[in-house]
């Protein structure tokens, strides 16, 4: 019998090709040569793909890797991708627009076509992170920032997101009602949103943020040289999750078994696989993985997560410290990873299906 956190996904066939629809949400084209132009970056490295064989044989598979996500940018989270390639789009955008010809990521660091980026003021929504790497994108290309934080958010991130020179402003409600006060002031003052969630007639720079976090899934391909067999992979909106799942999808000829995994409190993926249509969460999306704290799914991503997920599970409050415990002080001579709790989601759910 299937436990009640853990639904198969009854719209998902093996052997449906990544096809137009697919492709609109997460491009795979392209990602191994914007992978070379982040190098241009000067703190830009790839991240590491950690092997955790004792792990592994504590669970009897055959291997468990882990993309560590801690180093990217010395920025400590996976979004720092999203954030700024979405900025560097859309400010890239207006320069080809404005001259009818392209400009490079290293130009735009270097302050070439100041007379067309210094007419951007960006601003975004975010409950921690994805606001940080916006903040940061602004900051490398030299425009304003402002960024809409939840009344969850912790004084940590708040002065994270400060430092790299944002201006913040406090909502009094959860993320979502962040968003809509992003769209309401954005609109009234004329700003550049980038979000990393869609709504009706915005979902161009939500798919910029995931073609940034294709990089992590195209440098986990390569450094493991062969094709994963199942990938546990964490869901808030769902940008992450299209992103890893949608770019497996597209280039390897077998694709992986996949996991989205989420807070019981926040589990608007969950609810939407059973509706069959983008549903909201159960629960009032109070958890301490701040980063999933969602009642609400990305649109733009149901053709690559809605149709292309295997199974969607939840985990519960008590179960993501065992797992972060477990990343800091490993099993036998397995590397220490440092994870926040939503960072540790994936294994928390990897850790909760071995024990059934």
């Amino acid at each position: 019998m299937v436990p009640p956190w853990l639904a198969p996904n009854p719209r998902a066939n093996r052997r449906q090709k990544f096809g137009r629809d697919q492709q609109f949400v997460v491009n795979p084209n392209g990602i191994p040569e914007l992978c070379e132009e982040l190098r241009e970056c000067p703190r830009h490295t790839p991240t590491p793909l950690y092997e955790l064989p004792a792990l592994a044989e504590r669970l009897a598979v055959g291997q468990v890797r882990v993309k560590d996500e801690s180093q990217r940018f010395g920025f400590g989270a996976f979004k720092a991708l999203g954030g700024v390639i979405a900025v560097y789009n859309v400010l890239s955008g207006a320069v080809g627009e404005a001259y009818h010809s392209s400009t490079s990521f290293t130009e735009l660091v270097k302050g070439q076509h100041r007379e067309i980026t210094s007419r951007f003021t960006f601003a975004t929504a975010s409950s921690g992170n994805h606001g940080r790497s916006v903040a940061a994108g602004a900051r490398l290309f030299g425009v304003p920032c402002t960024v809409f934080l939840p009344k969850f958010t912790s004084a940590e991130k708040e002065a994270a997101i400060r430092a790299r020179g944002a201006e913040v402003i406090r909502v009094d409600g959860d993320y979502d009602t962040a968003v809509a006060e992003c769209r309401r002031l954005s609109d009234e003052k004329g700003w550049s949103i980038i979000s990393d969630t869609s709504w009706e007639g915005y979902d161009s720079v939500p798919r910029s943020v995931m073609r940034g976090y294709c990089v992590l899934a195209h440098e986990a391909i390569v450094q493991w040289r062969q094709a994963p067999t199942h990938v546990f992979v964490q869901a808030g909106v769902g940008g992450l999750a299209a992103a890893v799942i949608g770019y497996l999808w597209a280039v390897l000829e077998e694709r992986p078994v996949s996991i989205v995994v989420e807070p019981a409190s926040a589990d608007c993926w969950f609810q939407s696989n059973l509706a069959g249509k983008p549903a909201l969460a159960s629960g009032n999306a109070d958890t301490v993985m701040g980063g999933l704290a969602c009642r609400e799914i990305s649109p733009v991503t149901w053709p690559v997560v809605g149709d292309g997920t295997d199974w969607f599970m939840t985990i519960e409050e008590d179960e993501v410290l065992p797992a972060r415990r477990l990343y800091a002080h490993p099993l036998g001579n397995d590397p220490v990873i440092a994870s926040g709790p939503s960072g540790c989601a994936g294994l928390a759910g990897l850790m909760r299906v071995g024990a059934d």
